[in-house]
């Protein structure tokens, strides 16, 4: 296992067989967001998404939570000003279309491992991956309305596309604890295990992810986000040409081979 210099120790970085994993690490503050934390994780993401050595993205957080989201106390002691707002503006545009925003298009599959709270932005994030996985004791909060926030790192627009409109509203006006098997329930996790059995089980599934034949993945990724928003016949004719271009490919041609030979595909990623 590598580890990366992230050029803060509030943002840990590992690349191992294919899968790059971020750990969140102000366990002191149960994660909650700083600048260096996510100014790292704009590099480390920006790493991803260029590197043929990435084939997949897992995010977590140490110690007891996932990420408690804002840093709600640095907020009391250091008020934006005034004079400051246009840049804190632009700044925090910058830095979610550089994480959460990132997480959503990188064409590679990414993984959220909640093991404890996630909360406000932290849920926003966890949201932003593919595929979540929960411990039993985790839990999920938007948070926002009880410091009198609206939100952000896209916390409404995720929520709205995975539980509805309805229940996006519960959830933002009147925020209360979702219980990791109500969030199964509700699709906003694909898995829930015992916390002791976690770790085993989320390597499991970023092992599958980064086997995986990755063009045929990131393609995969591409027409998911696009049936959001895309008109069915374009939708149709963009899928062909991917379709197409992967059959082009030495993957393709592998799976193939291991189909007929009845034995699991070893994909290179060509």
């Amino acid at each position: 296992m590598g580890s990366r210099n992230t050029g803060t120790p509030e943002l840990l970085s590992t690349l191992d067989q294919g899968i790059l994993t971020l750990t969140l690490n102000r366990p002191e503050a149960r994660n909650a967001m700083s600048d260096p934390m996510l100014e790292a994780m704009d590099r480390e993401l920006a790493f991803a998404e260029g590197s043929n050595e990435v084939r997949c993205v897992v995010l977590q957080g140490s110690g007891r939570a996932f990420c408690a989201g804002g840093d709600v106390k640095a907020m009391g002691e250091n008020p934006i000003t005034p004079s400051k707002l246009d840049d804190r503006v632009e700044y925090q545009c910058a830095i979610q279309r550089a994480t959460s925003g990132r997480l959503v298009a990188m064409a590679k599959p990414t993984m959220a491992i909640i093991h404890g709270p996630a909360a406000g932005a932290g849920f926003a994030l966890a949201l932003a991956c593919d595929l979540r996985v929960m411990a039993r004791p985790a839990f999920l909060l938007t948070a926002f309305a009880s410091v009198a926030l609206s939100g952000d790192f896209g916390i409404g627009y995720l929520l709205t596309r995975l539980v509805g409109t309805a229940r996006a509203r519960e959830m933002m006006f009147l925020p209360e604890r979702i219980s990791s098997d109500r969030a199964l329930d509700m699709g906003l996790t694909n898995w829930v295990y015992e916390a002791e059995d976690l770790p085993k089980q989320a390597a499991v599934i970023a092992r599958r992810l980064a086997s995986a034949p990755p063009q045929a993945l990131g393609y995969m990724k591409e027409h998911l986000n696009r049936a959001l928003s895309s008109e069915f016949g374009p939708y149709m004719d963009r899928e062909v040409r991917c379709h197409i271009d992967c059959s082009q490919t030495a993957d393709h041609l592998e799976g193939v081979r291991a189909f007929a030979e009845k034995r699991a595909p070893l994909f290179s990623g060509h």
